[in-house]
């Protein structure tokens, strides 16, 4: 059950990260601001796999 949730947790951390490189990349091609949300997004979701694999 620890290896699902770990799966899990590592997964939902992946998948934000993703999230906020998906915005990063439209908020520069379109030019609409907001590049400190993707920022968040992204240190969020890396800050979630370093604590999840340490």
């Amino acid at each position: 059950m620890e290896d699902k949730k770990k799966l899990a947790y590592t997964l939902a951390c992946v998948g934000l990260t993703f999230v906020g490189v998906f915005h990063f990349v439209f908020s520069t091609l379109f030019g609409y601001g907001l590049r400190a949300v993707s920022g968040l997004l992204i240190a969020a979701g890396l800050f979630g796999l370093f604590v999840l694999n340490a």
